[in-house]
């Protein structure tokens, strides 16, 4: 695979050409379009470097996707949580990892964190170095970004944060900063997380049935302290 930058009808793009049948697919679950590309608006920042990161990074990426391949996780957070703190950006974590650090048994394919707009920027600017999708608005699902870093991709969603009315939506795009997440400890630090059960309800609607089965047992036996790095 190799990836070519370039303008098309007023667009930013990275076009992704030489892609198999398998690796078509894998693109496509990470955010590429149906014809490989990904179009940013004129003036997007850090897209020159993030086109370039990507271009170095992009099979490790669709591997990991064709193989679900777990990658290691702990540290890339723990790095992800001193970045948010040193540019004083707020986040809250799901996903995935927001059921590790509980202590739930599943294997994050990446690291997914909630913040505002101005600090969906703030990570931007912090990873630039690593970024692969440069901050941009994405219709129907907000504004977000993605860094490879450790061997993990790690994205967050910034959205103007607002009071959440009624119950927890299924979709995460609909989740701001101010939602109410519940808090854990894990490594010394306190991180707000979506409540379990939510958790549960997601898993059961993509259905991830080994996910579910993890949340269960984990229920079942409850929790015993501070998650463990690597579980």
């Amino acid at each position: 695979m190799q990836i070519v930058a370039g303008t098309e009808g007023g667009w930013r793009t990275i076009r992704v050409v030489d892609a198999d049948r398998d690796q078509r697919a894998a693109l496509v679950e990470l955010g590429f379009g149906p014809d490989l590309v990904r179009r940013y608006p004129p003036g997007t920042r850090h897209f020159d470097r993030a086109a370039a990161n990507t271009g170095l990074w992009l099979d490790e990426m669709v591997r990991q996707r064709m193989t679900r391949t777990a990658p290691g996780w702990a540290a890339a957070l723990g790095d992800l949580l001193d970045r948010a703190g040193q540019a004083q950006v707020p986040v809250a974590v799901i996903g995935g990892v927001a059921l590790a650090v509980r202590g739930v048994d599943v294997r994050p394919g990446d690291i997914d964190v909630i913040t505002t707009v101005e600090g969906a920027d703030a990570l931007a600017d912090s990873y630039q170095d690593v970024l692969v999708v440069p901050v941009a608005d994405d219709p129907g699902f907000g504004i977000w970004g993605r860094a490879f870093t450790g061997g993990i991709r790690v994205e967050w969603l910034g959205n103007p944060a607002r009071t959440q009315e009624g119950p927890w939506p299924l979709a995460a795009q609909e989740w701001t900063i101010a939602s109410p997440y519940e808090e854990v400890r894990w490594q010394g630090r306190v991180l707000r997380v979506p409540p379990v059960e939510l958790a549960r309800r997601i898993e059961v609607h993509r259905q991830r049935l080994d996910r579910v089965a993890a949340i269960d047992d984990y229920s079942v036996r409850g929790s015993f302290g501070p998650a463990t790095a690597g579980r």
